[in-house]
């Protein structure tokens, strides 16, 4: 049986926690230096003299940090960061927005000698740098320690059983154990022969059940230990590994070595490249769940009067509870519960699952005009503060529908790489689903976003979207 993965793991939270510690420091270090060099009196009657200047600088220097930072890509799993490229990284990171705060706020104080921006900018730039590399630094070196004792384990799963398997194998494990991998066995294609793995590494299964594997063995990281001439075969692997929430590496062709996609650190062992599914790129990825809580947290603010209005009218128009929720499948497969108002009568699902039709008699008459407005789906402002859902996004189905559609079309399973959305293009074009063939039309349009991915295109199904709530026309 594999090791299964410790839960003492190190939190991305306390890395954001000392990137903020540490940009407030730095942003004390940046404004007292900067009275200092200008001549202004630091304390005033025996006290320190701290002014508007100085707190605004302190609460939103720091705060800018994060979200550069954020942009970035910085924010990712602890145990996948490199010191020596994080260190470079943070940098080049420090450099870019020591500038931009260099030429938002000092290059309009009012000096004679230019020496000062010298200075002021150094000043910033090394407290930055320093203070930020020795905060992460340290956070990365418990990591590592964790690692090299074994206390982290993240199981690993090899696909494929014959020579190149255990070339591959040999080649990695030594690698992968360094970042906290180690392999919990193989699978391969029952109908052909091993040879050799099985020496070495226990066999899980067959790499046709490859989901069923992962889920049983806690998998994190998969490599598909596979020659690029079996197309086929690699094309089924890495399609069915592409809703799961697991790490890819695959055995690159020349043409993928020359185009520069093999990451250094990969040469380090085997040679292997990692395989990304996601239809976005990283950093719009992050720009999108920024404008996700910005959004979400304006819209539970300002919306709050709202959402408290049509709960209590809720209460008053129906017996039963005013929230209601169901479990949902949403990005990589994962289940999450989707928070809504009631929109209909209680226990409207007594006899099964069933899909709300235009004249559904079990919803309410509050719940007509609620759905009308799409005033019952303003909860889920809380599913994306979360990170359950996304502004916008392919709308979250039930189990019980998944799997009807699945035996309709494979397809289903591409909308499962990215999360779903409040709205969506399938929402906007079609609108709401009332049986398994609309959610097969509706689900042409979203595959259509999936192909054509990006924040523009999501601020106008956002667009939209309020064009159609202003004018009443959900249902």
């Amino acid at each position: 049986m594999a090791a299964s993965r410790s839960t003492h793991t190190i939190s991305i939270f306390w890395y954001i926690l000392s990137d903020y510690i540490t940009a407030v420091l730095s942003a004390i270090i940046f404004h007292f230096s900067r009275r200092a060099l200008l001549g202004e009196p630091i304390f005033v009657a025996g006290h320190l003299r701290l002014t508007q200047r100085f707190w605004l600088g302190t609460t939103t220097i720091p705060l800018g940090w994060l979200v550069l930072f954020t942009l970035v890509g910085s924010y990712g799993s602890l145990y996948q960061k490199s010191r020596l490229n994080e260190i470079s990284n943070t940098f080049i990171y420090c450099l870019i927005g020591c500038t931009i705060v260099f030429f938002a706020i000092v290059i309009n104080d009012p000096v004679k000698d230019y020496h000062y921006f010298y200075q002021t900018y150094f000043i910033f730039l090394f407290a930055q740098c320093f203070l930020t590399l020795t905060g992460r630094v340290i956070l990365l070196n418990i990591v590592r320690h964790q690692v090299t004792r074994g206390r982290v384990v993240f199981n690993t799963l090899l696909v494929g059983g014959d020579a190149i398997a255990t070339k591959i194998y040999k080649d990695s494990k030594d690698g992968l154990s360094s970042s906290g991998y180690r392999y919990a066995g193989f699978v391969s294609n029952l109908d052909q022969q091993n040879n050799g793995i099985a020496r070495y590494l226990p066999q899980l299964g067959d790499s046709a059940n490859i989901e069923q594997t992962i889920d049983q063995y806690d998998i994190r990281l998969v490599v598909v230990a596979l020659e690029r001439s079996a197309g086929a075969e690699v094309e089924t692997i890495v399609e069915k590994l592409s809703h799961k929430d697991v790490r890819i590496k695959i055995i690159p062709n020349t043409l993928d070595i020359l185009s520069g996609s093999v990451r250094t650190n990969n040469v380090l062992g085997a040679v292997l490249s990692d395989i990304y599914t996601s239809p976005m790129p990283e950093w719009q990825q992050n720009v999108k769940r920024i404008i996700d809580v910005l959004f979400s947290i304006a819209g539970l603010l300002f919306l709050s009067p709202l959402i408290l209005y049509a709960a209590i009218r809720v209460r008053l128009s129906s017996p039963g509870p005013i929230f209601y929720y169901q479990l949902r499948i949403g990005f990589k497969g994962k289940k999450f519960r989707i928070y809504k108002l009631r929109s209909m009568i209680e226990d409207a699902e007594k006899e099964g699952p069933a899909l709300a039709s235009t004249q559904d008699t079990r919803i309410t008459p509050w719940g007509k005009t609620m759905r009308k407005w799409r005033i019952d789906e303003l909860p889920q402002l809380w599913n994306i503060l979360k990170g359950e859902m996304s502004l916008v996004g392919p709308r979250p189905e039930r189990e019980y529908y998944i799997e009807q559609l699945y035996a309709h079309t494979p397809y289903f399973r591409y909308l499962l790489k990215v999360k779903p959305g409040l709205t969506s293009w399938g929402m906007v074009q079609f609108g709401y689903a009332e049986n398994v063939d609309e959610m097969l039309e509706r689900m042409k349009y979203d595959l259509m976003y999936l192909e054509n991915i990006s924040l523009v295109l999501d601020w106008k199904i956002m667009l939209h979207t309020l064009r159609i709530i202003f004018r009443g026309k959900g249902k």
